[in-house]
């Protein structure tokens, strides 16, 4: 009987030993694991802190190098003449806003017989709108020609109430009775500007360039306010020229240019209205 317990004994503790010893190696193993685990954990991280060390020192390059990428991300590669290479600035909707005027003989001033087209000059602007502006670089990156596509609106407001004749092939107005706050005379043109465009730094707000614009007239109307409030909108073409064309200058500094236009074209057309030729000098409130 001794002999079957000490016997059961046995049995029992070589059972136990097969049933503890893989769950203790097993336990063992998982603990290992785990182990690595944290130590990839802590290596992974170790390798974050890294790239966002790296990610800081490049985000003070681009600090550094803001001038330039502001640049770049307006630029658009284009292949030249024998595989050479180069940049082209394209830029969209820019804005201008200025004053417009008429000159006589090269004077500012009307003689007698035209003083009815006297201006106000405070109320007398000129808005253009630049749809697109290309800078094709000809001469390295520091010269270039500037294109695009231009609506310009011109208005013309006079210091003397009348209305300008209608349905005529000469040009002659007609004197109005009573007070009328505004009289003004408004144009529509689709241009094409191409000009010479140099920047001598590496900012390309900072420029001076000239060239000529054509343009097209699409609309043109007189709209009169009197002093009770009433308003009146004539349209006609007024014997304006068709087609326009003149010179253009601009000077870049920073987030605002100025610039100035003359048209080598007349206001109205030959031999049917006076010999008058507009003149705009403005700010560019959206610049390059």
């Amino acid at each position: 009987m001794k002999s079957l317990d000490f016997k059961l004994i046995i049995v029992l503790i070589i059972g136990l030993f097969w049933i503890l010893v893989p769950q203790s190696i097993a336990a063992q193993d998982i603990k290992q694991d785990s182990v690595k685990i944290e130590d990839k954990e802590v290596e992974k991280d170790d390798d974050m802190e890294e790239e966002e060390d790296d990610d800081m020192e490049e985000d003070d390059d681009d600090d550094d190098e803001n001038e330039e990428e502001e640049d770049k991300d307006w630029d658009m590669e284009w292949n030249g003449k024998n595989g050479g290479k180069g940049k082209m600035s394209f830029r969209f909707s820019l804005l201008d806003i200025g004053f417009n005027s008429y000159l006589y003989n090269n004077a500012f001033e009307l003689p007698k017989d035209l003083d009815n087209l006297d201006l106000l000059y405070g109320g007398s602007l000129n808005l253009n709108w630049h749809l697109f502006r290309h800078r094709l670089p000809i001469v390295g990156k520091k010269v270039g020609i500037e294109y695009g596509l231009t609506m310009s609106w011109m208005q013309y407001k006079f210091a003397n109430n009348f209305t300008i004749q209608e349905d005529t092939t000469s040009f002659f107005t007609i004197p109005l009775e009573g007070e009328f706050k505004k009289n003004k005379l408004r144009t529509t043109f689709l241009e094409v500007p191409v000009m010479l465009t140099i920047t001598p730094g590496r900012r390309k707000s900072y420029f001076i360039s000239g060239g000529l614009y054509g343009g097209v007239l699409l609309g043109s109307s007189q709209k009169l306010k009197d002093e009770e409030g009433n308003k009146y909108k004539y349209k006609d073409d007024y014997n304006l020229n068709k087609f326009r064309y003149g010179v253009e200058g601009r000077i870049g500094l920073g987030p605002v240019s100025f610039y100035a236009q003359y048209s080598l074209t007349t206001l109205f057309k030959e031999n049917q209205g006076p010999e008058l030729y507009p003149i705009n000098i403005g700010v560019t409130l959206i610049n390059y």
